[in-house]
C-alpha cells in the first residue's frame, strides 16, 4: 500500500542560503507556491503519496518543514528532492529536544536520520510528527495526516465503512481529473471525530446538510429535489490554484449510514454542455492466477443494469435537438469501472485502475458469449473482455462532453439521481462550472 512518508533533509552549508531566497521569491503564474530543489541520495517512495520534509538549515536544529515530492535524477547516482511551501518552525528545534521526547525504541532510528538525512520508517515518522507538533502547535494542522493519532483512528474504522471510503474517494478523484483540477486536495483527508456519513466529512471546507444556504445554493441543479430528500448530503467546492475560473462542485447523498453503504456511483455533469455521464464501480475478485468479476442472472448487479437500460429508454424518448454543443460521439452516458482492488488509502491521490466499459460494449459483448464461462457461468476478466477504455481516455472523452447525455435528455437527471440512491449507494454529483470551458473562452473571443 502506498503510504505518507517523511524526511530529513539536510541542507548543506553552501546551499542553505539560495534554497532560502528561492523559497521567498521564485514563485510563477503556474505554481503558486514556490518550489526549490536539493539532490538527495536516492530513495524509496511513491509519487502519488505525500511526503512530509523536516529540513535543516542550522546545524543540529529542525528549521523548516515543506510538502516534498521525490523527483527525476539529478545527477549520477542523485535524485531531486522538490520542496513546495518551505515554512519555518516558530523556533528552531534541537535535535536534542526532538530525541528527547520519543520512546526508546524509535529514537535510534531517528538518531541516525537527523545525523545522516533520509527517509524515516514508518513507525519513527509517527513519533517524530508527534513530538515536533507537540514542540511547535503552529505546524498541527499541515501535518495531522502524518500524526499516530491519525493513524490509529484508521485502524479503527470498520472494513465495511473503509470500502465505502474508498469507492467516495475514487469517484471523487476520477470527477477532480475530468474538470482538470489536482488530487492534492484529497491527501488533506482526515478521520472526524465522529462516524463520518461520506468521504466529504473528513476534508476541510466541507459544508453538511444542516447548512441551511445549500440548498439555495444548488436549488437550480437538474436532480437536487432528488439529492434534497435523502438523509444525508454535504458538499464542496474544488478550485484550481493555477486557474482560479476552474470551479468543481461536489455533493455526495446518500440514505444509509456509511456502514451500511453498498458502495459509490459517479454522475459527473458538465454545466456547459448540460451532459451528464454516470460511472458504476464493481470489484473485482482475485482467483487462483485471475482477476475476475461473477454475476449471475437476477442478482443485484442485473438489477442495476436493468434500471440503466430503464433509464435509456427514458432518454431516446427526448429529441436531441440540433445544436452543436449537443453533439456527442455516444449519448448513452452510462459507464461500468471494473477495478481489481479497492482499497481505502487517504495517502495515494492516485486513481484505481481498472476496466472502463459503455453500457452499448459490455452488452454486446455479453451477448456474443465473451462473458460465458466454461461451465455456462458469468465471468468478466482482462483476458475475456477485449476493448476496453483506460483512464486517461476515459478523462479526455468525458472532459469534452464528447459522450454523455444531450442538452435536452440531462433533464432526468433528477430521476437518475432517485435510481442511485435506491441502490443504497452514495451519489457523488459533480458539477463543471460552465464558466470554466473552453467553450465559454472561444465565445468571448467572437
Amino acid at each position: 500500500m502506498v503510504a505518507a512518508g517523511g524526511y530529513i533533509l539536510q541542507v548543506p552549508k553552501d546551499r542553505r542560503e539560495l534554497l532560502l531566497q528561492e523559497a521567498e521569491h521564485g514563485g510563477s503564474f503556474y505554481r503558486s507556491k514556490p518550489l526549490v530543489s536539493e539532490p538527495v541520495s536516492p530513495f524509496d517512495h511513491s509519487r502519488r503519496a505525500p511526503l512530509a520534509v523536516f529540513a535543516s538549515f542550522k546545524d543540529g536544529f529542525i528549521t523548516h518543514i515543506a510538502d516534498g515530492r521525490k523527483g527525476q535524477f539529478a545527477a549520477t547516482g542523485l535524485v531531486r528532492l522538490n520542496l513546495e511551501d518551505l515554512q519555518p518552525l516558530k523556533r528552531p528545534v534541537s535535535f536534542d529536544e526532538i530525541l528527547a521526547g520519543i520512546s526508546a525504541r524509535v529514537a535510534w532510528h531517528v538518531e541516525q536520520r537527523l545525523k545522516a538525512g533520509g527517509l524515516l520508517p514508518s513507525k519513527s515518522l509517527d513519533a517524530f510528527v508527534d513530538c515536533i507538533t507537540e514542540l511547535d502547535t503552529s505546524i498541527s494542522p499541515r501535518l495531522a495526516r502524518y500524526s499516530g493519532h491519525r493513524a490509529q483512528a484508521l485502524r479503527r474504522l470498520e472494513p465495511r465503512v473503509r470500502e465505502n471510503l474508498a469507492y467516495q474517494k475514487e469517484s471523487l478523484g476520477l470527477a477532480l481529473e475530468i474538470a482538470g483540477i489536482s488530487r492534492d486536495e484529497l491527501l488533506a483527508w482526515t478521520p472526524t471525530d465522529d462516524q463520518p456519513q461520506s468521504f466529504l466529512d473528513g476534508l476541510p471546507g466541507a459544508r453538511v446538510r444542516e447548512d441551511a444556504m445549500l440548498l439555495a445554493d444548488f436549488s437550480t441543479l437538474p436532480g437536487f429535489e432528488a439529492i434534497g430528500e435523502t438523509t444525508h448530503y454535504g458538499s464542496k467546492v474544488f478550485v484550481s490554484e493555477r486557474d482560479p475560473s476552474k470551479r468543481l462542485t461536489v455533493i455526495m447523498a446518500n440514505r444509509l449510514p456509511l456502514e451500511q453503504q453498498t458502495g459509490a456511483d459517479l454522475v459527473y455533469f458538465n454545466e456547459a454542455y448540460r451532459s451528464f455521464v454516470l460511472v458504476q464501480y464493481k470489484a473485482m475478485e482475485k482467483r487462483d492466477s485471475e482477476t475476475e468479476f461473477r454475476w449471475q442472472a437476477k442478482d443485484q448487479f442485473c438489477d442495476e443494469i436493468d434500471r440503466m437500460e430503464s433509464l435509456l429508454a427514458e432518454l431516446r424518448k427526448l429529441p436531441s435537438g440540433q445544436q452543436p454543443d449537443g453533439f456527442r460521439f455516444s449519448d448513452n452516458p452510462f459507464f461500468l469501472k471494473f477495478c481489481p482492488r479497492v482499497v481505502f488509502n487517504p495517502d495515494d491521490k492516485g486513481l484505481f485502475k481498472g476496466i472502463y466499459l459503455p453500457l452499448d460494449l459490455w452488452k454486446r459483448a455479453d451477448a456474443a458469449g465473451w462473458f460465458t464461462g466454461k461451465r455456462g457461468g458469468k465471468v468478466l476478466t482482462f483476458d475475456n473482455v477485449g476493448r476496453r477504455i483506460n483512464n486517461s481516455e476515459f478523462v479526455g472523452l468525458v472532459a469534452g462532453s464528447w459522450v454523455g447525455t444531450t442538452i435536452e435528455q440531462s433533464a432526468v437527471l433528477g430521476e437518475l439521481v432517485r435510481k442511485v440512491l435506491e441502490t443504497g449507494k452514495t451519489v457523488t454529483i459533480a458539477i463543471k462550472h460552465a464558466s470554466d470551458t473552453a467553450d465559454d473562452s472561444k465565445r468571448s473571443a467572437e
